[in-house]
């Protein structure tokens, strides 16, 4: 490879990083340009409305307009977002299934950041839970039963779709870098022994200690959506097969979550209409799902590695890798009020644990990919100063410089955990309160009839957004 071609990548390549694919920030859509300042005073449907003549065709755009839209409570648009995601995410879905995975293209050269977005399992299970919701709310059963259903045999298929996903993204990153490596003179075998040296991965790994210090749920799996597709059952009135998915939840976060024995009174509750025609009955409930507070943020976390089995003239080079930052919840609890009668919400799914634990299970590809990336940036590097003196030194370590990113691009509004609650309806009055008796809201429900009340809070000082189903 001369200097000159050498070169000539390195500068397309930094000039290209400038186009590489961001998420479109919503905020600035909204008349504040401001998404927090969104979230406090509740101004979802303003935002919302621009959100058509506005749209990317970027996945991930797609995912928080969907949910903008869905708390604005225009779920016909929602539904519309959700549909557009779910696009790009079966045609990613039948590219794995078909072993055609869209190969890194410069992604070895560059970063993660040039290639399009792939979407997580824990997305497309909530693309479907949320659409379910959409359906349910507005009372479309039927197109809600599909929706709950696909979400299911999403988890169920998960861990196959997994394992044919990460056994082709690690032929791509071997066969990407054999290409760059071509024509020089560093053998992709000592650029895997490199990448594969324990040394090295201990050094990164310890760095990961703490997020991965947390129980995990079983693999792929989202307590929320089982037990939405069981309470959906319920108002279904399929009351076997609500019995058999929230005994399934409640397998799922036994002794991990408080709201467990929640989930076991709702099961207990099916299994008692389970195999029986008379399904009337003078007790009504309230079901309270609280989206809690904010999931995890992605930021970047760089540090230096050893690079001592690729050439003596490099012995340190910095490396990017994505890491999560928990955000806190916006309540501990609600309370709930209805009558003389009060309960509380209790946590049966954390979003924090699904998005890390899908993300520990792709850490090892990850780091692989980045260790591959910044030995064949660093050949790159040692090459531009072999050939090119000072100046290409020059070059070569601004290129690498510059390139030395994490990709942390991510579904930015998702919550930090769900909560629920059941609660005897007795009166017309159903009030919520926080942990120091602040109250948030009131509502008005039929005591004759069984109701589904979803709540959403982001922060302790944002105005709540809360909608209601009945049956």
């Amino acid at each position: 490879m001369t200097k000159k071609s050498i070169l000539g990548i390195v500068c397309g390549s930094i000039i290209l990083a400038g186009c590489a694919g961001t998420t479109p920030d919503l905020g600035k859509i909204g008349k504040s340009g401001n998404y927090e300042s969104v979230e406090k005073t509740g101004g979802y449907q303003q935002l919302s409305k621009n959100l058509v003549k506005k749209q990317k065709d970027d996945l991930l755009w797609y995912l928080d307009a969907g949910l903008i839209s869905r708390y604005a409570q225009d779920y016909n648009q929602s539904i519309f977002f959700f549909n557009k995601s779910e696009v790009k995410i079966k045609k990613f879905d039948k590219e794995v299934l078909a072993g055609k995975m869209f190969a890194n293209i410069g992604a070895v050269l560059t970063n993660d950041t040039f290639m399009d977005y792939r979407p997580r399992i824990y997305e497309g299970i909530m693309v479907n839970t949320y659409k379910g919701m959409d359906y349910l709310s507005e009372g479309k059963i039927s197109s809600a039963r599909v929706e709950f259903n696909r979400a299911i045999e999403r988890q169920r298929r998960a861990k196959k779709f997994f394992q044919s996903e990460i056994s082709q993204e690690k032929q791509k990153i071997k066969e990407e870098n054999k290409k760059k490596l071509k024509g020089k003179k560093v053998s992709q075998k000592r650029v895997e022994e490199s990448a594969n040296n324990q040394k090295t991965k201990n050094a990164i790994e310890k760095k990961y200690t703490n997020l991965f210090a947390f129980k995990p749920y079983p693999d792929f799996v989202n307590p929320f959506a089982s037990y939405m597709a069981g309470l959906f059952s319920i108002r279904a009135h399929d009351y076997q097969k609500a019995t058999n998915l929230l005994k399934e939840t409640y397998g799922m976060i036994k002794g991990n979550e408080a709201g467990a024995n929640y989930v076991e009174n709702d099961w207990k509750f099916a299994f008692k209409y389970a195999g029986t025609l008379n399904h009337k009955s003078n007790k009504h409930y309230a079901w309270i799902i609280f989206a809690n507070g904010r999931g995890p943020s992605k930021k970047e976390l760089r540090f230096d590695i050893p690079l001592f089995l690729v050439t003596k003239s490099i012995y340190y080079t910095g490396i990017a890798l994505p890491t999560f930052k928990e955000n806190p919840a916006a309540f501990s609890y609600l309370n709930i009020q209805n009558a003389n009668k009060s309960v509380s919400t209790k946590e049966i799914a954390s979003m924090d644990k699904i998005i890390k634990t899908e993300f520990k299970k792709r850490f090892p590809t990850i780091m692989a990919r980045a260790i591959t990336r910044t030995v064949t940036q660093s050949l790159i590097q040692y090459e531009l100063k072999r050939r090119g003196g000072l100046l290409g030194g020059i070059i070569g370590a601004a290129y690498q410089g510059f390139m030395n990113r994490a990709d942390t691009r991510q579904w930015l509004l998702l919550p930090k955990n769900f909560q629920i609650a059941r609660i005897r309806i007795k009166s017309s009055k159903l009030s919520v309160f926080t942990p120091n008796h602040t109250k948030v809201f009131t509502m008005n429900l039929n005591p004759k009839k069984n109701h589904i009340v979803f709540i959403r809070i982001t922060t302790p000082t944002s105005k709540a957004i809360y909608n209601e189903v009945s049956f």
